[in-house]
């Protein structure tokens, strides 16, 4: 059933490294990959915690994550990857834009794409190491287009963007200790990455699978029993952004789970039924709320995480 849906849905991963006090995780933002135009990436939005100045880190040997583009016109095109600096509006979670783009280095940024075909790049991000640049959040754009007249004789491109946040340790490290960094990758799936609930009626709790006919899938494609965590966020106690028209939920408690761990056995599935109930004293009537839903496994010293995006319109 699982494989099923993930052959209709596109299934974006999010996932979080911890190391010493780093952590990386792919924020779900989007139902579906962002494409535009005959192009398509799964790469939206990441989100990279207390990398250490003087370190080069790349995010492929960081979390098996490099940017991926498929052409999925009917025609072949030349494609670039340009680094950009982000401008006002695109700046995210109080980030700044990134000093210098010469920390940023792409293994390879212009491709002749066949019609189907993919690209991929790996991103590596090396920080200066200066004091000045402890304690900071940065960020930087990655522009994936075509090239005008190469589109089947077209002269218009097409292309989309990819945003990458980081922020550096307020502290130095002391690297005599000579600890390396791990590797990983994201070691379970999660579907579907959003769930939109209507006219949620108000002091009940409402059962998302019996109303909607929809569970979290937990898929286990590893040969390992996977021991999973659940938790309910509020959008502003997650590195999610608030969807516009929508509210963040004032209490995460009122999402909940009729299991807030789950162990899968090697190659397996496990569903997990979320219930929402909001009191009707919280006088949230006809609100449309925002939940994040975080599904997380703790028990390695490399962190996987997902988010899944929950939006309620409230009766």
């Amino acid at each position: 059933m699982f494989d099923n849906v993930l052959n209709r849905t596109e299934n974006w991963r999010g996932m979080t490294l911890k190391w010493i006090s780093g952590s990386i995780l792919l924020l779900l933002f989007f139902a579906s990959s962002a494409s535009t135009g005959g192009l398509r990436t799964q790469l939206g939005e990441v989100v990279v915690e207390n990398l250490q100045i003087g370190q080069s880190y790349s995010l492929r040997d960081l979390a098996n994550l490099s940017l991926r583009v498929i052409n999925t016109s009917d025609y072949s095109v030349e494609l670039r990857m340009d680094l950009l600096a982000p401008g006002e509006a695109e700046l995210k979670h109080e980030a700044e834009p990134i000093p210098d783009l010469s920390w940023i280095s792409l293994s390879c940024d212009s491709f002749y794409l066949e019609s189907g075909k993919e690209a991929v790049s790996e991103i590596v991000m090396a920080i200066p190491d200066e004091e000045r640049y402890l304690g900071k959040r940065y960020q930087f754009m990655i522009w994936s287009h075509t090239v005008p007249g190469s589109e089947g004789g077209m002269f218009l491109a097409t292309g989309l963007k990819s945003r990458i946040i980081f922020t550096t340790d307020s502290v130095s490290s002391d690297r005599s200790a000579g600890l390396e960094v791990p590797s990983g990758s994201a070691a379970f799936a999660v579907l579907p990455t959003e769930l939109h609930l209507d006219q949620v009626p108000g002091g009940t709790s409402y059962d998302i699978h019996m109303n909607t006919g929809t569970a979290l899938l937990i898929k286990n494609p590893t040969d390992d029993e996977l021991t999973l965590k659940l938790y309910s966020r509020t959008v502003g106690g997650s590195l999610a952004s608030l969807e516009p028209g929508w509210e963040d939920t004032p209490d995460a408690g009122y999402l909940t789970f009729d299991a807030n761990e789950v162990r899968i056995p090697p190659r397996a599935v496990r569903a997990v039924n979320p219930y929402l109930r909001v009191p009707e004293e919280a006088g949230l009537q006809g609100k449309k709320l925002m939940f994040v839903i975080h599904v997380c496994d703790e028990t390695r010293q490399v962190i996987t995480g997902v988010y899944v995006r929950v939006f309620a319109a409230l009766k």
